[in-house]
C-alpha cells in the first residue's frame, strides 16, 4: 500500500481565481463542493484501507491533492501549493458508524452536514466519508473538496485519475476525453479567447457589463441573509430525455437549454405556492474554460459565466424552452463567456480598492438569483473498488445573500441534479427537487404528438 509519494519539494502559486474563492469563505459561508456516489453491493471492512491503498497508487497522477496552502510573500495572492511532508491518504478518508441502516433521507442530512463542516487549511483539501451501509444493500462514498483546489471539470478529471475506474470504453465521440467527459479543443479554446480579449477591448470593457449587469428589481426570495445550516436534495432524469426533448422543440435546443427551462418551470411552480410573484430570476451559469483536460493540465478554477434570465412568468413549459434557448444562444454568439473571462482576468489585476467593490457588485443578488451548474461526467459505467456506481450527485456551496445552488452532472446516460440550499429560506427543497423532475414530465407531455 502507498500511503505517501516522495516527490522534489515544489510549489505553484494560488491562482488570482482561486485565491478570490478561498477569500469568499467566511462566516456561515464554506468554500466547498462535493460529489456523492452511490454504489452497489455494501464494502467490507476494509473498505477504508483499500481506498488509501488505491488513491495512493494513483497519486502521481494528480500531485495537486497531496499539496497543502501555504504563505509565500513572493505571489500576488500570498500563497501557494506545496507538497504536505506529513501527507498520508488514510488521514483524509474515514468510515461513518455502521450500525444503522441508512435512507435516503438520512443519507442527505449527512451530505447536509458535511457541507457545514469546515476542511482543515492547514492541510490538503479533501476528504472522503464512507456511508458503509444504504438501503437496498448499496453504499455510498461522499467526496469534499474546497472548491479553490478544483472547480467541476478539474474534480471530473481528477475522479478519473484518482478514484474510479472506466467499466468499459466510453462511445466514441469527437469531442470527448478518454474517462468521458467532454472535451474542448485547445485550439478553439484559444481561438474564442482571443476573441474575448479583442472584443473586450474593443467594448472598452464596459459594452458586455452595460448590457448584461443590470440590477434586477424586485430582489427573488432566494436573496436573504444565508444561515449556516443547509439542506440537499437530489434529482435525476435521463440524458435522452433532455436530448430528444430539444430536439423535438427546435433543432437548436441543446441538453443544458432544457435543463436551464425545467428549473425556471420549477421555481415558477415554487414561487406561486409561496405567493411570490415569478419574475425577476436571472441564473448564473458557469463555463468552463480549461484547456484540454487530457492533456494533463494543473487542478484549480478555470471558469467563466453566462448571465440568462429565466423566464419565469411564461406559463407556456414549451415557450420556456424557446425562451432559454434564444437567451443562451445570443450570449454564445457574442461570445460572453470568453469576454467575462478576459474581464476577470484583467480584473484580479487591479488595485484592492477597485477590484473588491466590483467583485461584490457583479456577485450581488441584484445581478443574479442562483447558479446553475452543468458538468459532463463519464459517458459510460464506472466503479470503486469493483463496486458499480448506480448514481454521481455534484453539490456546491451557496453564497451570501443566494440562498439556494443547483449544479448537475451527468453519468452514463443519467444526469443527476443536486440542491444545495439555506433550510431557513428554503424548508421544502425536497418538493422542489421533486418539482425539477415533474417540469421536465410536463414539457415532454405538452410536445406535440407524433
Amino acid at each position: 500500500m502507498t500511503e505517501t509519494t516522495e516527490a522534489a519539494p515544489r510549489a505553484t502559486p494560488l491562482s488570482a481565481e482561486d485565491a478570490q474563492i478561498l477569500a469568499l469563505e467566511r462566516g456561515t459561508i464554506r468554500g466547498h463542493t462535493l460529489k456523492v456516489l452511490i454504489l452497489a453491493d455494501s464494502p467490507g471492512p476494509s473498505v477504508v484501507a483499500d481506498l488509501a491503498a488505491e488513491i495512493g497508487e494513483r497519486l502521481a497522477d494528480a500531485p495537486r491533492w497531496r499539496q497543502r496552502l501555504v504563505p509565500d510573500p513572493q505571489v500576488p495572492s500570498g500563497l501557494s501549493w506545496r507538497d504536505d511532508p506529513a501527507f498520508r491518504v488514510r488521514d483524509h478518508i474515514r468510515a461513518l458508524a455502521d450500525e444503522e441502516t441508512v435512507d435516503d433521507r438520512a443519507l442527505r442530512d449527512i451530505v447536509a452536514r458535511s457541507m457545514t463542516t469546515p476542511l482543515d487549511l492547514s492541510r490538503p483539501l479533501w476528504t472522503m466519508e464512507v456511508v458503509p451501509r444504504l438501503t437496498g444493500g448499496r453504499w455510498a462514498l461522499i467526496w469534499k473538496a474546497h472548491h479553490c483546489l478544483a472547480d467541476g471539470m478539474a474534480m471530473m478529471v481528477a475522479g478519473s485519475r484518482l478514484l474510479w475506474q472506466q467499466q468499459e470504453p466510453p462511445p466514441r465521440h469527437p469531442h470527448r476525453n478518454p474517462d468521458g467527459s467532454r472535451r474542448p479543443v485547445s485550439a478553439a479554446v484559444h481561438r474564442q479567447l482571443r476573441a474575448g480579449a479583442r472584443l473586450t477591448a474593443v467594448a472598452g470593457q464596459w459594452g458586455l457589463p452595460l448590457r448584461e449587469f443590470r440590477r434586477t428589481r424586485p430582489l427573488s426570495p432566494l436573496a436573504a441573509d444565508v444561515g449556516p445550516e443547509r439542506d440537499v436534495a437530489f434529482a435525476s432524469f435521463a440524458l435522452a430525455e433532455l436530448h430528444d426533448t430539444g430536439k423535438a422543440i427546435d433543432p437548436g435546443v441543446t441538453v443544458n437549454d432544457v435543463l436551464l427551462a425545467v428549473i425556471a418551470g420549477a421555481l415558477r411552480r415554487w414561487l406561486l405556492d409561496h405567493g411570490a410573484p415569478a419574475t425577476g430570476m436571472k441564473a448564473e451559469v458557469p463555463v468552463s474554460m480549461h484547456p484540454d483536460p487530457g492533456s494533463g493540465g494543473p487542478a484549480g478554477n478555470r471558469d467563466s459565466f453566462l448571465l440568462v434570465g429565466l423566464p419565469m412568468a411564461e406559463a407556456d413549459p414549451i415557450a420556456r424552452v424557446r425562451a432559454v434557448s434564444a437567451r443562451t444562444g445570443r450570449r454564445k454568439s457574442q461570445h460572453d463567456a470568453q469576454t467575462i473571462y478576459a474581464l476577470r482576468q484583467s480584473l484580479s489585476r487591479a488595485p484592492v480598492a477597485i477590484r473588491r467593490p466590483l467583485q461584490r457588485l457583479i456577485q450581488g443578488p441584484h445581478e443574479y438569483s442562483l447558479n446553475i451548474s452543468n458538468v459532463p461526467g463519464p459517458a459510460s459505467p464506472i466503479s470503486v473498488l469493483g463496486h458499480r456506481a448506480t448514481a454521481l450527485y455534484s453539490i456546491a456551496e451557496i453564497a451570501p445573500r443566494h440562498a439556494l445552488r443547483i449544479a448537475a452532472v451527468s453519468l452514463a446516460g443519467t444526469m443527476f441534479v443536486g440542491l444545495c440550499a439555506d433550510p431557513g429560506v428554503i424548508p421544502d427543497l425536497g418538493a422542489l427537487a421533486d418539482g425539477i423532475e415533474a417540469s421536465l414530465a410536463e414539457v415532454r407531455a405538452s410536445l406535440p404528438a407524433g
